[in-house]
């Protein structure tokens, strides 16, 4: 099952097919799938009529400007083939630059893979601004905040997928993605950072943000009570694993079976992505102390997670600088 989120955006209504497309679309064999208008511009997602599958369909982004097709993004511009096509908003300013964007994603399809989301620039001039792979995150999209100039991106990382649990028992932590200067997508840090070890991000204070009932969901794990409980759980089965063997008997799966590898991993990492690594740590020495072999080669695994996320960059940013 693919993690969705759905993010609610002020979008305007879906135009009607502007004619000027229409002639060269034709002329190319091609129709509309799906489209929308910004003044002089129409961007349009479009395939071949009447294909019966996806990779004869062949569906690309065609940005038109007065007409006249300015952009083409096809599978040889980072799409993988057959993907399904969905294009989210044309005019909006996504990276603070004061000109409008196009926002679109692209999903191959499969049962964990996975969608990736491209930004492009076209004014003054076409250009590609971004791109985010989300991979089996689905149903991200921008949202406005109120006292920001740009939009934000509610999304998760699901970096550590089957590495401590089962795909859908796996815990992806959130993530507040913004377009930075530097043309990639990056935290926001300032709606992720949390005040104090413990807290939720600032991002769960935003109304706008959690009319997004994944992300509602998310924001209330950081109470109290329920933080307590999860320790208090976590030492219950650390405790009951331990006594059914001795230390060097014990083995990874013994560990995996219970849930415990990943119920430790999701709190360590509501920690780190609220800029609170180094509390983290001080938290398992509580529910898991000493050095035993299963938690070294735990703690190995999850540095090593961390590490391969496109997020790597971000997370020791976020950890260290405390504005």
């Amino acid at each position: 099952m693919r993690p969705a989120l759905v993010v609610a955006a002020a979008l305007a209504a879906t135009p009607a097919l502007a004619q000027e497309s229409k002639p060269w679309l034709e002329s190319q064999g091609l129709e509309a799938v799906a489209w929308k208008s910004f003044q002089e511009f129409e961007a349009v997602v479009a395939g071949v009529p009447n294909a019966k599958d996806p990779p004869g369909a062949q569906h690309r982004i065609v940005l038109f400007k007065q007409g006249k097709p300015v952009l083409q993004v096809t599978d040889k511009d980072g799409i993988e083939p057959a993907s399904r096509l969905t294009l989210h908003s044309l005019g909006r300013d996504l990276d603070g630059d004061g000109h409008p964007d196009l926002h679109f994603s692209a999903y191959s399809g499969g049962a964990h893979c996975c969608t990736t989301h491209f930004v492009y620039k076209v004014k003054p001039a076409v250009k590609r601004v971004a791109v985010y792979a989300a991979k089996n995150v689905g149903g991200t999209d921008f949202v406005d905040l109120p006292g920001r100039k740009t939009p934000v991106m509610v999304s998760a990382d699901d970096t550590s997928a089957y590495v401590f649990a089962p795909y859908a028992s796996s815990y992806f932590p959130v993530v507040v993605l913004e377009v930075s200067p530097k043309r990639r997508f990056q935290f926001a840090g300032d709606l992720m950072r949390g005040k104090l070890p413990g807290d939720p991000p600032p991002v769960c204070a935003q109304p706008a943000a959690i009319a997004n009932p994944w992300l509602k969901d998310r924001c209330g794990e950081f109470t109290s009570a329920k933080r307590k409980a999860r320790t208090q759980e976590i030492q219950a089965k650390l405790r009951e694993i331990k006594s059914q063997r001795s230390a060097d008997k014990l083995k990874w799966d013994d560990y995996v079976a219970t849930g415990v590898l990943s119920a430790v991993a999701a709190e360590m990492n509501r920690y780190a992505y609220t800029g609170f690594g180094a509390a983290g740590m001080n938290w398992l020495e509580t529910v898991w102390p000493g050095n035993d072999a299963i938690k070294a080669q735990f703690l190995a695994k999850l540095r090593e997670t961390r590490a391969k996320s496109v997020f790597a960059d971000d997370l020791r940013v976020l950890s260290t600088d405390t504005r």
